[in-house]
């Protein structure tokens, strides 16, 4: 078994998709906050964006998972783009993640 990723490519709906394993990593969920901020660093790059942040549920007899995921389907200008992209969300999810590591009660 691999570890998982912290940022990857895939295939979206309309194209490809760049996911963040945010749960994974952070134990949480991203705030409206944090996706609002993502989203200004992708405007530097990119005309438009669409940014979902979702819970998945998984289930057997066995075993239960849920996972979060914040990932951004890419506009169709957007091919070719992936790695500039993905270093733009690896930055973000360090941050995010960092910055509650930080904080001390």
């Amino acid at each position: 078994m691999t570890d998982p990723a912290l940022v990857f490519a895939g295939e979206g709906r309309m194209g490809s998709r760049l996911v963040v394993n945010f749960g994974v990593f952070s134990g949480r969920e991203a705030t409206e906050a944090e996706i609002y901020r993502l989203a200004q660093a992708l405007l530097e790059k990119l005309d438009t964006v669409e940014i979902v942040s979702e819970q998945r549920f998984a289930f057997a007899t066995d075993v239960e998972a849920t996972v979060h995921q914040v990932y951004v389907e890419l506009p169709s200008g957007a091919e070719g783009r992936e790695n500039e992209l993905l270093n733009v969300l690896q930055d973000w999810a360090e941050d995010t993640i960092g910055e509650r590591r930080r904080i001390t009660p």
